[in-house]
């Protein structure tokens, strides 16, 4: 009886074992790229989600958080979620403009009149058709809602103060890889020059740059006020992280783990918006005792400016067709 008991005992065991093993085997490992460095406010969420992820779906769904470019720049990140080599990208979803031109104008400087106007039109059928083509073409999807995860306001980080539109006439401007924003700065009457985001330090210290825009809760964790000490706020558009993630990724698990996914993304966007004001003011505080200065330029005459800019673009055809019956159309349909 007592080999008996010791065999059942270690079929028992064995079977516990397959059992786990088989659930581990089930498991999805996400690799999730960002360009924003760990122990940034934001990197520190996209590690808060990992974790909430792994939490939510009981350990179903694994997310390794790969920050500072490590797997590539944006544009050679994004065409390998589409093919399934990396399975999340996280940034402004404009940058999915490589795959449909029209998400370009979600970003358009200057065209929104608040967040409230941006976020209504981030709900809104036109956007949401875009994101379907994409879907539909590039095998890439967005994890909920465009527009919770808030990257609060943006500035100017600058070698020299700005103090109105008169002084970025003629300014050496880092920008991203987006027609429609060189082409928008360039009217402004900056002059852009595209770069990775991981080069503006060196290029800002050596004079290639005198100027970059940015979210303002990431000027001091990428250390642009050591060689840039002059910040602007501008409000040039609204920004919020996206999680662009790979479909076949996403349909791979269950839908209960996937609305865990969701509820882990929704609790990081709130703890987003409560805390960049306050993260911002910490981080300005420091860079002031540094010698930074900040001020809130007059952006009258950017809108100004920008105003006829759409009109013009509107007119050649430049503007997807509906684009701006659609940003008017949202003024109302939230409120």
């Amino acid at each position: 009886m007592k080999n008996s008991h010791r065999t059942i005992g270690a079929a028992l065991l064995g079977t516990a074992l397959a059992l786990v093993s088989g659930q581990q085997a089930l498991a999805e490992t996400w690799r999730l790229s960002t360009k924003i460095p760990a122990d940034s406010f934001e990197g520190k969420l996209h590690q808060e989600f990992a974790d909430k992820v792994a939490e939510y779906t009981g350990g179903n769904v694994q997310v390794q958080v790969y920050p500072s470019e490590q797997l590539g720049d944006a544009q050679t990140v994004l065409e390998q979620v589409s093919s399934g080599i990396i399975d999340i990208f996280v940034d402004d979803v404009s940058y999915l403009n490589r795959f449909n031109e029209d998400i370009t104008w979600t970003s358009a400087p200057f065209l929104f009149d608040d967040r409230a106007h941006w976020t209504c039109f981030m709900k809104s059928d036109y956007f949401h058709q875009i994101l379907g083509k994409i879907e539909e073409q590039d095998n890439i999807g967005v994890i909920g809602e465009v527009g919770p995860f808030s990257r609060g306001f943006r500035v100017l980080v600058t070698k020299d103060e700005m103090a109105s539109y008169d002084d970025v006439q003629g300014l050496k401007l880092r920008l991203w890889d987006n027609q429609m924003i060189v082409d928008v700065w360039t009217a402004l009457g900056t002059d852009p020059l595209v770069m990775a985001w991981t080069d503006v330090y060196q290029s800002l210290q050596t004079g290639i740059v005198e100027a970059v825009t940015s979210p303002a809760i990431l000027v001091e964790p990428m250390k642009f006020y050591e060689v840039a000490p002059h910040i602007a706020r501008t409000d040039e558009f609204n920004q919020a992280n996206a999680y662009m993630i790979n479909l076949d990724s996403w349909n791979a698990i269950s839908e209960d783990d996937q609305a865990a996914v969701i509820r882990a993304y929704h609790e990081v966007s709130d703890e987003a918006v409560a805390g960049l004001q306050a993260s911002f003011d910490a981080s300005l505080e420091k860079m002031k005792a540094q010698g930074v200065t900040y001020n809130e330029l007059d952006t009258g005459p950017f809108v100004e400016a920008a105003a006829a800019i759409y009109e013009g673009y509107e007119a050649d055809g430049t503007l997807p067709s509906g684009f701006l019956d659609a940003v008017a159309a949202s003024r109302d349909t939230c409120h």
